[in-house]
């Protein structure tokens, strides 16, 4: 059955934008700060990313698995979520240019072999973009041409065509393809198996209607669990390796099913990270200008000892927050309602 509204995928989206957010202020304090109060530990925020990754993938399949077959269908999904990402990014992405052009030391001074056309249309490359998050975005722009080539098949090939899809990926992957150029790594990443994985837990939910949520959750959240003991094990290089992907595929996708089985159940996570998750992306987008930003004016009165670290840690958090919250609703519902209306027009 479907729900008329996906809540607890809010609510994850909610915990994911905050778990990326706090391996971020780790950074600020550690760059302004000089003493620290949280440790390397808080790498384990990166999961936030794997866990929105298989979100996509439940998503796209839970509103758009049984549509119509045709060209036209494939290009309003396409339009969508086109109309999704860009307008939002573009934007965050035209004001980190402006920094940088004229004062490179304040944001991403590090980030200066980008290819600005390369940033503002997502397109694979070996650098970062200029919005260093954008990262993500290619992966998921990527994610949703393929998802729209499936909707161009009828409905009964589309599993087919996922699994044909996954294992294309991983024969690619284990044959090293994807190490001959930026395009080809896109292509083969192990990560895309997230993005699978959360579309095989949509199909899942179609076919038992979320039941077995509780032992999906405690299952995927002790997996997850172990996932980022695992990455604090292996360090930093385990968020570009492939235990990173073997590791928190089958975590991320249980979760997301046990979810929103749990919803169908009528157990609705905690509201405030359904807010939280109603604004993440404007939160991821905005983060780190917003963190780096408290970190500048952090730096002008830190001290020795641990006493501006407890104040300034949940003041820049709340700065991100709040700074997040104005961005979506005076800027991102907008854009996104202009698209909705463009949409209709157009198909």
């Amino acid at each position: 059955m479907k729900l008329s509204r996906l809540g607890n995928i809010q609510a994850l989206r909610g915990m994911a934008v905050m778990a990326v957010v706090l391996s971020h202020l780790m950074s600020v304090e550690r760059k302004y700060a000089g003493d620290r109060l949280l440790s390397d530990g808080f790498t384990v925020g990166f999961s936030g990313v794997d866990l929105f990754f298989a979100i996509s993938g439940f998503v796209m399949v839970y509103v758009a698995w049984k549509s119509p077959v045709g060209p036209r269908t494939a290009l309003s999904f396409l339009f969508a979520r086109v109309g999704r990402i860009y307008p939002l990014y573009w934007l965050v992405s035209a004001v980190v240019l402006v920094f940088w052009l004229l004062r490179p030391d304040l944001v991403f001074s590090s980030n200066t072999e980008f290819s600005l056309l390369r940033s503002m249309t997502l397109w694979p490359d070996h650098n970062l973009p200029l919005l260093a998050v954008g990262w993500t975005l290619i992966h998921e722009m990527y994610f949703y041409l393929m998802f729209a080539l499936l909707l161009l098949l009828a409905p009964r090939f589309r599993l087919w065509a996922l699994w044909g899809w996954g294992a294309f990926v991983l024969i690619g992957f284990l044959g090293g393809v994807g190490g001959t150029g930026a395009v080809l790594q896109l292509v083969f990443h192990p990560l895309g198996f997230e993005f699978l994985g959360g579309a095989l837990a949509a199909l899942a939910y179609q076919r038992f209607d979320g039941r077995g949520w509780l032992w999906a959750l405690g299952t995927g959240g002790v997996l997850f669990v172990l996932a980022c003991a695992l990455s604090l094990q292996l360090g930093t290089g385990f968020w570009e390796t492939w235990p990173r992907a073997a590791s928190f595929t089958p975590a991320v996708s249980l979760i997301v099913y046990g979810a929103v089985g749990a919803e169908r159940a009528g157990k609705v996570l905690n509201r405030v990270l359904v807010w939280l998750g109603n604004q993440s992306y404007a939160l991821y987008l905005s983060h780190v200008l917003s963190l780096s930003a408290a970190g500048r004016l952090w730096s002008y009165f830190a001290k020795d000892g641990f006493l501006d670290n407890m104040v300034m840690l949940p003041v820049a958090l709340m700065i991100a927050v709040v700074a997040a919250e104005i961005l979506h609703r005076v800027v991102e519902i907008p854009l996104l309602n202009a698209v909705k209306r463009l949409r209709r027009r157009l198909f």
